[in-house]
């Protein structure tokens, strides 16, 4: 009870201070007149940022262009602000020539041309959500600035500590450490993002150098934002040598599979087995899988079938299991389709038309050509078989071999070419012909 009396004994009187400097600010510095004037230049401000909220709305929607387009946003969401900070200047000048306080209209002056300047400052960061936590915890800092306690707030701050053997830290240290490991983090990902952009233009890496090199980039700089920010706050790093042992093989025995498809991941990138863009096979034990891979993941392969549908594969299986990549080296594939005739038929002309049709269909490549050969001499028919070339499995390779097939048989109708079926003779033989056989 003692010890938690101690703890929350700082937190209290930092409360009792905090206390008598409002009432000592509320009663200096409040009055009726700088109310009314806060008041009606807010309702002044309100009516005139309705109508540049408008004005600025009509330029944004006609221009293309993503920078101004974020300018205008910005202008937009900070223009309640400016007019209304505008106004409070105005009735500044106004109260000091009158010589009456002002103490409330100047600290709302001053929160709001810090709340500007924030929310310029944050249109470069380019996540919304990132943004906005900046501009807000900017504000923060800043409005406890303008009201003369941040030097109190990190005394209080640096009085907490949390303390052992090998730590001794105050939660203000934590605090600059947070701070410090995420403009690192801002940064890394910025250089990251730089990095891609030039490694995208890049004609001598292919798309599997790009993302890996990418990926480990990433991962190095937000290690080395992590340790700074760690060392920035004046944690000794050796003492987590003592842990690293236990934790390897917690994390090596709870977390196989998700370290085996982060591995495997790695070594696709590295072989350059797969890379998107390709088209690939996979048995997936629900069936086979047939897609475009769209992205390497780190624990997945995402590959859009031809249903729509992006199916999600683990790094694990793709290394594991057969992958019939149709893309590896090359986009040609060559497809093969049976197609029996009738013994009657003209076999020699249905070779020529067999390839005439084949070679109709669009996808079908001129170069290599298309041909037809005969297979075998069947029960029922002339097996012959029809193999084409086609440069965009990406597009599907069911359909195009319907296509041929659908051609083919319009052009052996055209030529009266029979496409036989199977068919049995039955010979019946009577009771008096078995007689008469048998004696």
């Amino acid at each position: 009870m003692e010890e938690l009396e101690k703890s929350i004994s700082p937190f209290m009187a930092y409360i009792d201070t905090m206390a008598d400097w409002l009432s000592g600010v509320i009663g200096n510095n409040v009055s009726l007149i700088q109310a009314v004037a806060l008041v009606l230049t807010l309702l002044v401000a309100i009516g005139f940022h309705r109508w540049v909220r408008t004005f600025i709305a009509s330029g944004e929607a006609k221009t293309d262009i993503k920078l101004f387009k974020q300018l205008l946003r910005t202008a937009r969401a900070i223009s309640l602000p400016i007019v209304w900070v505008f106004g409070l200047w105005v009735s500044l000048a106004v109260l000091g020539a009158a010589h009456q306080a002002t103490g409330l209209l100047r600290l709302c002056a001053s929160l709001l041309n810090a709340w500007v300047i924030i929310r310029i400052v944050s249109t470069a960061i380019p996540s919304p959500a990132v943004s906005n936590a900046f501009a807000w915890t900017a504000w923060a800092v800043a409005a406890i600035n303008a009201l003369g306690q941040l030097d109190p707030a990190i005394r209080w701050l640096d009085g907490i500590r949390l303390t052992s053997e090998t730590v001794n830290i105050s939660v203000w240290d934590i605090v600059q450490g947070a701070l410090v490991t995420c403009v690192l983090l801002w940064t890394a990902n910025l250089l990251v993002r730089l990095v891609q952009n030039r490694l995208e233009k890049s004609a001598t890496l292919n798309p599997s150098m790009r993302v890996l090199t990418t990926k480990l980039l990433r991962i190095g700089l937000i290690v080395v934002a992590v340790v700074l920010g760690m060392q920035s706050v004046g944690v000794d790093l050796t003492a987590f040598a003592v842990f690293s042992g236990a934790i390897g093989l917690g994390v090596g025995l709870g977390m196989q599979r998700t370290i085996g498809n982060l591995v495997a991941g790695f070594t696709m990138l590295a072989d350059r087995s797969i890379k998107p863009g390709d088209v690939i096979e996979i048995e997936t034990g629900t069936g086979p899988t047939y897609g475009e891979v769209k992205t390497l993941g780190a624990r997945y392969v995402s590959v859009k079938t031809r249903s729509g549908t992006e199916t999600l594969i683990p790094n694990e299986l793709l290394i594991s299991n057969p992958v019939t990549n149709w893309t590896f080296s090359d986009k040609l594939v060559r497809r093969d389709i049976q197609v029996g005739v009738s013994y009657s038929a003209d076999l020699e002309l249905a070779l020529r038309v067999a390839v005439e049709a084949a070679a109709k269909c669009g996808r079908v490549l001129k170069t290599p050509p298309p041909i037809c050969l005969i297979r075998q001499f069947g029960d029922s028919s002339i097996d012959l078989e029809v193999r084409f070339w086609i440069a965009d499995p990406e597009l599907g390779v069911a359909n195009i071999a319907s296509e041929v097939y659908l051609e083919i048989w319009r052009t052996f109708k055209a030529h009266n070419i029979e496409i036989p079926f199977p068919q049995r003779d039955v010979h019946i033989r009577t009771g008096a012909a078995v007689s008469a056989a048998e004696q």
